[in-house]
This record gives structure tokens, sequence and C-alpha cells, in this order.
């Protein structure tokens, strides 16, 4: 049994799991959730910027009681000195796991917990670990192969971001997307566990897009 809070049931989740992929887990911790670390005050999603008042994360079934503290003790599991090897043992324990996304929601905090989960991912090889990412800033150098990143615009860092690899961008509806040239990443992660270039995500939030969000989205 494992014995970190692991996203299992993810219908995004679920449709992605099969075929060539295997099985799919999924990891989340709060969605722009600030708090306190060795004195130093940080932000789940720190490089968040316009998607924050349209964030999926923060809408519907995320509001849920049980799914907050649930991130909320995944968040506490990643601030342990055991984080890695809980995380290692859990996954080894679970069968047919081949793919493992990094952040349903959420985001990487600092670098020393990016560094942890570089760790896990190096321990995994033959596993495709993925996640879209705005903390542009930290150094993912470190990263292996099997550990793959596409990085989201609408953030603080867009500027830093190489637009020759993978990135997503949010879109107000499918048809902006396809005028713009960009592959549907809505509906399943395989361009993002794929590191196709030009990622999709229309939104799909619980609330609608005022005009101005609409607008910065086209």
């Amino acid at each position: 049994m494992a014995k970190l809070p692991w996203i299992l049931g993810n219908a995004k989740l679920q449709k992605t799991s099969g075929g060539t992929f295997g099985r799919v887990i999924g990891w989340g911790i709060p969605a722009d959730h600030n708090f306190t670390l060795d004195g130093v005050q940080h932000n789940t999603c720190p490089g968040a910027l316009g998607c924050r008042g349209a964030c999926y994360a923060k809408q519907g079934s995320y509001t849920w009681k049980a799914t907050v503290a649930a991130r909320k003790r995944a968040l506490d599991c990643t601030l342990t000195d055991t984080f890695v090897a809980d995380a290692i043992a859990d996954i080894k324990r679970m069968r047919g796991v081949g793919v493992v996304r990094i952040h349903d929601s959420g985001d990487y905090y600092s670098q020393e917990y990016l560094d942890k989960w570089i760790a896990i991912a190096q321990a995994f090889p033959d596993i495709i670990f993925y996640s879209y990412t705005k903390s542009a800033t930290l150094d993912f150098n470190a990263a292996p192969s099997n550990f793959r990143v596409t990085f989201s615009l609408a953030g603080k860092h867009d500027a830093l971001v190489d637009m020759s690899k993978s990135h997503a961008r949010i879109f107000a509806t499918v048809e902006d997307m396809e005028r713009a040239g960009y592959i549907d990443g809505g509906k399943s992660d395989a361009p993002a566990i794929q590191g196709l270039v030009k990622i999709g995500l229309p939104y799909h939030g619980t609330r609608k897009l005022t005009d101005a969000q609409r607008k910065f989205f086209s």
C-alpha cells in the first residue's frame, strides 16, 4: 500500500493510461498556496501570473474539502527529509506504472523541491516523469532524459521560455487553439508525455471566463 497520497482517479490520467504508456499516476499539491519554509515565504505556483484568475485547480472538485486536504498532505510530504525515499518505495510497490505526472495542481516551488523529483526520476529510468511548469527560473539541467518538462505560458517568466521546445498555451476555445496551430493537450496528456512542441490547453474551468480573460487567452 502506498504511503504517499498519489492521484490515481483523475479522469484525464485515466484517459491517458494504457497502451504504450502503461499505468499513469499523478501527484498534486495545492495551487497558488502560500506557506513558510525555514522562515522564508513560498508559494506553490511561484511563476503564475495571468493564469491565476482562471486556474482550473482552484475551481470545481479541487475546492472539495477532501481534495484540499489530500493536496495539503501531499505538500507536507514534500517538505520532509524522507520524501524521495518514500516516493521511490511507493512507485516500486505499485504495479505497471509507466508514467508519473508531477502536479495536476501546483508547481515546483523551490530548487530543492525540483531536485527531489529529479532524484526520484533518476531511480526509474524506464518510467516517464512529466510536468507542466511556469518555474522557468529554476535549473532543470540535471534532469535525466525520462524527466520531461513542458513550460507553460501566461506566467511571470514567459521571456525565458524557449518556444522551439515543448511549451503550452491556454486558449479560450478549441477554435482559437486550432487557428494558432497547437495540438490539443486538454483531453489527454499524451502530447506532454511525448514532448511535443506546441501544446494547447483549451480552458475547461467551471467558471465562465470574463471578457478580459477571454481576450487574454485568445
